[in-house]
């Protein structure tokens, strides 16, 4: 196999394992499931002790955008802010 073919075979395995990974945390969180991609992502971000600037700035996006897809995060999870969130989430 040349470097190329390695690549994709080492990234589709990584994919599979992430599709793996989520439907796990979905069977034991289902309300994931509702978040959009972009959600999921600034979710995992949250669980950090990144700031949401810091989150914007990884993300490539306005700090607004962050604080927009949070409030969307806290309203689907059932939750009023960071710190439940944290608690919540904290074994993931």
């Amino acid at each position: 196999m040349n470097r190329v073919t390695d690549e994709k075979t080492h990234f589709f395995d990584y994919m599979e394992l992430l599709n793996r990974e989520f439907k796990m945390l979905k069977e034991k969180y289902p309300e994931l499931g509702e978040l959009s991609h972009r959600e999921l992502e600034v979710f995992l971000l949250l669980m950090s002790d990144k700031t949401q600037k810091q989150i914007a700035e990884e993300l490539f996006v306005s700090a607004s955008a962050i604080h927009f897809h949070t409030k969307n995060i806290y309203k689907k999870l059932s939750i009023s802010g960071r710190k439940q969130l944290l608690i919540k989430y904290s074994n993931i």
